[in-house]
């Protein structure tokens, strides 16, 4: 005989007869948490929202467009969340009655509870959460700017939506029960509302059958949209809108199939996940893109430091130095990407010879694409002067809305197929996303109409209207081996230590030099985004040839530094070689670009807490909740970063002993002692997050940060500052060929 529960007992058996209960609505409530979770506690959720806010934003459309367009997939989102909990909790699944104990007393009047009001909260929850997100985001702001009125004006419609909401449900019910209007099955026509259980979707109110349809309309079609064209349509509307439209769809296909699923007792949600993981052995679908080419012959560094020096000295025969520029750019996403595209060009607008001087640029992640941008404005003959607005503009747009529609609707799809659909990758649609942006701006002010982000990589020193165009290595991460992958106009050779050559990657038949006369390319893009495949967003690249993958090159190293240290010591290596005299006098100068606002990467500044930095602050925090499980995971991450550090380190180090062996080889005195020149954020008036959208707050930010402007006014630590201003000052009086920018010593003369 079983024996009486005791009260402990009791209670636990009511709580898993209230799982039961709302078991049903389940997604609903997860896509409602996380989305509450990504747009309260996560940056680039909170830049999403500024981003729509901000008059003029960097995002590209009109304040009215982004709002009208999410606020409209917001009340779909709620309408989703609304009928799929209503419906769920009002039908009687087999064998639904035996799940639970006797309800009586509280118990009796919570479940009763949860059935009326719960679908009425889901529904009203998305206008709040989003409501809430943005008034939260006026936090993020350190004073008062244009966007504030915005921020707070829709933050409060959104909450005031939702109560709304809320209260038009209950009144709807109430004015239903009152007159009758609601038709109930004959078997309900005498019982209460809250009794009503269904036994099929006939049996549903005409309204409620209409409302469903529509949703489900609509969700299709966005669906389709997406899938035929993520950048057309995703473009139009913006990146909140398609986050808000994407959270009716997972709601409502969700509910769907938990409807399905346990009306017919099939663990439907089991099932699809284990079809997920057994497709994923045949549809990877995020290859590398390729391009046919003519040959063209690529060189040691060797050979393309005489080249280079052979033009520099005849170009510019009345300078008595010239400074050999390897720039080392740090990873960051679309914050590494602008801030480099500003840096250089500045520096290129301050001086039209600046390009010339730079040998070779060595970038990770973002600061690839803000690399592979700025040579392709050189390669294009861009007018002096228009570096640095011509390169915001390319990066200023809101690459992420296309990446996303991608990865919510058509990659998600591709995980269901058992083979792969190019079409369908997240990561192409990513890439073509800049280059359309390079198509709508390259031509502004003068420029030239072309397509160089979707042209082959190498048609950058091929084709172009200049005589020189700096080398790029764009360094991306082994999946299989780990180790470097550097996609380079230049041979990756020996001197490049444990590193690969992407162009091995690419070439079918080994045997006719392929690696060295290559005749199949990549795009641009494709370059870029082989250094920049971090996090979800982006996937793992997969090359057709030996089916091994590329990740983003921070994975490894996240400053670029170690490969430019390559370079450094080649270079070192054929200046020492040079007794002839063949080679003129050049000074080698490191160009370190930092993006990390905390200034920490590069070990120059301590580590600031402010209010524009406080969460990333917080990541380099000890702590102890589950330290055993989260720990490994925390490291990974942390050497990341010591990684970078160690790098810039070594070569701030190598580049004064650099100075030191190359002037008394070419018989001169006076090395220079200062270090690389080195450029950085910091903590800023708005948060400058990851991702790949910027707000107009932290796009005027960095614009103001190459002049020292727009800093938190919470440094008062002088090692927290930045010197840009004089960086760039000292730059461009090397350019010059002067011994006192160069040397900083008068006695520096040419042998």
């Amino acid at each position: 005989m079983a024996s009486t529960p005791n009260k402990f007992e009791s209670f636990v058996w009511h709580l898993r007869d209230l799982y039961h209960e709302l078991r049903p609505c389940r997604f609903a409530i997860i896509v409602t948490a996380v989305a509450a979770l990504i747009f309260l506690r996560v940056d680039e959720g909170t830049e999403v929202l500024r981003a729509m806010a901000e008059p003029g934003s960097a995002a590209g459309l009109p304040n009215w467009v982004r709002w009208s367009a999410c606020y409209s997939a917001l009340l779909l989102w709620c309408m989703a969340n609304w009928y799929s909990a209503r419906v769920l909790l009002y039908f009687d699944f087999p064998a639904e009655a035996r799940s639970h104990p006797r309800r009586t007393g509280v118990w009796k009047s919570i479940h009763e509870w949860v059935r009326a009001q719960l679908p009425r909260i889901l529904g009203a929850a998305p206008m709040w959460v989003v409501g809430a997100s943005l008034l939260n985001a006026l936090r993020t702001y350190e004073r008062a700017t244009s966007a504030w009125p915005w921020l707070l004006g829709f933050g409060i419609l959104c909450v005031v939506s939702g109560f709304a909401i809320w209260g038009a449900l209950i009144i709807r019910r109430r004015i239903l029960d009152a007159s009758g209007a609601a038709v109930l099955p004959e078997r309900h026509r005498t019982a209460k509302s809250l009794d009503v259980r269904y036994q099929s979707l006939s049996e549903l109110e005409p309204g409620t059958k209409r409302a469903l349809l529509l949703i489900a309309v609509l969700c299709v079609v966005a669906f389709v949209a997406f899938s035929i064209h993520p950048l057309f349509f995703a473009d139009k509307i913006g990146t909140g809108a398609v986050l808000m439209l994407a959270a009716a769809s997972w709601v409502f296909a969700g509910s769907a199939l938990v409807y399905w699923g346990s009306w017919r007792r099939l663990p439907i949600i089991t099932f699809l996940v284990l079809r997920v993981a057994l497709c994923s052995l045949n549809n990877d679908n995020h290859r590398v893109r390729t391009l046919p080419r003519a040959k063209l012959e690529r060189v040691p560094i060797k050979k393309a430091l005489a080249e280079w020096d052979t033009y520099i000295t005849h170009k510019y025969a009345n300078r008595p130095f010239h400074p050999l520029f390897i720039v080392a750019t740090e990873g960051g996403g679309i914050r590494a990407a602008y801030w480099t595209a500003t840096v250089l060009g500045k520096l290129q607008d301050g001086d039209p010879s600046f390009a010339d001087h730079i040998f070779a640029i060595s970038g990770v992640s973002g600061g690839s694409v803000g690399a592979a941008v700025f040579d392709a404005l050189v390669a294009d003959g861009t007018k002096p002067g228009e570096f640095e607005r011509r390169g915001q503009e390319i990066l200023g747009v809101d690459f992420l809305s296309p990446a996303m529609a991608a990865m919510l609707y058509p990659d998600f799809l591709q995980r269901f197929i058992p083979f792969p659909v190019p079409y369908f990758d997240r990561g192409s649609w990513l890439e073509k996303s800049w280059e359309k942006a390079w198509r709508e701006t390259a031509a502004k002010g003068g420029g030239k109409m072309s397509n160089r982000l979707a042209e082959p990589f190498l048609d950058l020193w091929q084709k172009k209207s200049v005589d020189y165009v700096p080398a790029l290595f764009l360094n991306g991460t082994s999946v299989e081996v780990g180790n470097r992958l550097i996609a380079s106009n230049l041979l990756i050779d020996n001197n490049f230590l444990d590193a690969e050559d992407a162009a091995d990657k690419l070439s079918p038949e080994k045997q006719h030099d392929e690696r060295r006369h290559p005749q199949i390319d990549v795009p641009l893009s494709t370059a870029a985004h082989n250094s920049a495949r971090f996090t979800y967003v982006s996937p793992a690249g997969r090359f057709d040839e030996d089916g091994t993958h590329v990740v983003d090159g921070g994975y490894f190293e996240n400053s670029g530094a170690a490969t430019a240290l390559d370079i450094l010591r080649e270079v070192e290596t054929e200046l020492c070689r040079d007794k002839s005299g063949s080679l003129g006098v050049v000074v080698p100068r490191i160009i370190m670009i930092s993006n990390d606002p905390l200034g920490i990467a590069s070990g120059s500044r301590k580590m600031s807490q402010t209010k524009s930095t406080l969460r990333e602050a917080k990541q380099h925090k000890p702590g102890t909740f589950l330290v055993d499980i989260l720990a490994p995971l925390q490291t990974l991450f942390s050497t990341r970063e010591a990684h970078g550090s160690y790098s810039q380190k070594e070569i701030t180090l190598e580049q004064q002993n650099v100075c030191e062996r190359v002037a008394y080889s070419i018989g001169v005195s006076g090395a220079d002692q200062q270090g690389p020149y080195f450029f950085s954020l910091a903590p800023a008036t708005v948060p400058l997050p990851l991702g790949w959208m910027l707000s107009n707050g932290a796009a005027k930010a960095m614009q103001d940060e190459i002049y020292d402007k727009g800093l938190s006014s919470s440094i008062t630590n002088p090692s927290t500052r930045i010197w840009n201003k004089a960086g760039t000052t000292r730059v461009l009086e090397s350019l010059g060929g002067t011994a006192t920018a160069l040397g900083n010593d008068p006695n520096l003369k040419p042998r």
